[in-house]
C-alpha cells in the first residue's frame, strides 16, 4: 500500500537532505512526491500564501532555519504563519540545519576525523551552527576535507566549494538522527510533529 504523498519545501540542498531522513524516521511512511528548494528563506517565506493553498491539494512540510530570529514564536508571526491549516507543517531548525547534524556528536566526530570533545554539546546554543561544523572542519586530520568544506582565506564564499555535497552525503548515509534529536530540541519536535502529521 502506497503512503500519504506530501510535498516538501526547504532552503538549500542540505535541508532537502536532512528532510528525506526525518521523513524516514517519522516511521508514517510518506512518500516525498516533490521537493521544493526555494535557495534562501526569503523565497521560503514569500511561498507560504501558495504553500497553504496548495496544501488543501497535497499537504506541505516546510523546513527552514530560525537564524538570527530571536525565537520560533517570532519567526512564526513575521511569516504570518501562527495558524496554519492541518495539511501543512512548519518547523524551524534552532538555529540552523548544521546544528541538528551537529547534535550526532559522534558521528560527526567521525566524519570530520576530529575528536568528538570538540564537536559541541548543545549545538542549538551556538549563534552560527554553519560556522562552528566549519571551523571544526578546519581542525580534520584530512586536509581533503578542510578543501571541500572550508572556504580559502581571504575568499568571498562563506563555504568551501563542496560543503552542501559532504554535508548531503553525511546527512543521508553517517548521520544518527535518533542520537541528534537527544541533543537537539527544536529536532525532536520536529520529529514528534512529523510523526502525528495529518493523523490516519
Amino acid at each position: 500500500m502506497t503512503g500519504q504523498a506530501i510535498l516538501v519545501a526547504v532552503e538549500d540542498e542540505l535541508s532537502a537532505a536532512v528532510m528525506r531522513r526525518l521523513v524516514v524516521a517519522s516511521g508514517r511512511g510518506f512518500v516525498i512526491d516533490r521537493v521544493i528548494n526555494a535557495r534562501g528563506n526569503g523565497l521560503l517565506k514569500a511561498g507560504m500564501g501558495k504553500f497553504v493553498s496548495a496544501s488543501r491539494v497535497l499537504p506541505h512540510v516546510v523546513l527552514t532555519d530560525l537564524d538570527r530570529c530571536p525565537c520560533p514564536p517570532e519567526l512564526l508571526r513575521q511569516w504570518g504563519a501562527s495558524r496554519l491549516p492541518p495539511r501543512l507543517l512548519l518547523r524551524i531548525a534552532v538555529r540552523e540545519v548544521e546544528a541538528w547534524l551537529l547534535a550526532d556528536r559522534t558521528g560527526m566526530a567521525a566524519y570530520l576525523s576530529v575528536p568528538v570533545t570538540k564537536v559541541p554539546h548543545d549545538p542549538e546554543t551556538e549563534l552560527d551552527p554553519k560556522r562552528t561544523l566549519i571551523n571544526l572542519a578546519r581542525r580534520s586530520r584530512k586536509r581533503r576535507l578542510i578543501e571541500e568544506l572550508a572556504p580559502q582565506v581571504g575568499s568571498p564564499n562563506c563555504i568551501g566549494p563542496l560543503y552542501n555535497a559532504r554535508l548531503t552525503e553525511f546527512a543521508c548515509n553517517r548521520w544518527d538522527v535518533e542520537a541528534a534529536r537527544e541533543r537537539a530540541p527544536s529536532l525532536d519536535r520536529a520529529l514528534q510533529r512529523l510523526s502525528s502529521f495529518l493523523p490516519p
